[in-house]
């Protein structure tokens, strides 16, 4: 998966959100785009690496 940085970041988002009720924040890294969210009144914090597969913290 290659593409500019919005678009890592764009994509991230969208697998994030597979699993989260919203967004409260995305840190960009070198391998994965770090996203922090909520589900079910939680706060969750994802990494969603580069290959598309998702690890929460």
């Amino acid at each position: 998966m290659k593409g500019t940085q919005k678009e890592r970041i764009d994509r991230a988002q969208d697998r994030a959100l597979e699993c989260l009720e919203y967004i409260l924040e995305v840190t960009p890294a070198p391998d994965f785009v770090e996203v922090v969210g909520c589900i079910g009144g939680d706060t969750v914090t994802c990494r969603v690496y580069d290959d598309g597969s998702v690890y929460e913290r």
